[in-house]
């Protein structure tokens, strides 16, 4: 007569484990990728807010402004735009701080005109403006938009 085994062998316990380490391996692997693709996508939006909450500012205040800079101008942590408009006059200037915020300061009000922004180039040419605005994500692409002056007395 045989006698009944009882558990599992050592073959197969080290069968089940191959095993479970394979499909272990193949699902982390798919995790990381999965988290590379949410990360480069998550950069990707928060470029393109940055982007456009800066756009939407800097257009109108570019629109209204008395002049535009006769210079190109590049905004970043050492360098600022100011431009003025509106009678009584409204003074905007632009900065960029080290959280790499845009910040419009209204006659010396400041508020966070875009989040994630490393600098914005401003390079006027008459009555038109080109700016680019590049976004503190990494592999971001900068924006470029062009911006027409008609208080700047062009037509």
């Amino acid at each position: 007569m045989r006698r009944r085994q009882r558990g599992f062998t050592l073959v197969e316990m080290m069968v089940g484990l191959a095993i479970l380490s394979i499909v272990t391996l193949a699902m982390a692997g798919t995790f990381l990728v999965a988290s590379r693709a949410v990360s480069n996508e998550a950069r990707a939006i928060a470029a393109d807010e940055a982007d456009s909450a800066a756009s939407l500012w800097l257009t109108r205040d570019l629109n209204s402004a008395a002049a535009l800079p006769a210079l190109p101008v590049t905004i970043n942590l050492a360098n600022t735009l100011s431009l003025t408009y509106g009678s009584p006059p409204v003074v905007v200037i632009y900065s960029v701080n080290n959280n790499r915020d845009l910040v419009r300061t209204v006659n010396g009000l400041a508020t966070t005109a875009a989040r994630g922004v490393t600098s914005v180039t401003v390079t006027a040419a008459g009555c038109y403006a080109t700016v680019a605005i590049q976004p503190s994500a990494i592999g971001a692409t900068a924006a470029t938009f062009n911006v027409s002056n008609r208080p700047g007395g062009c037509w």
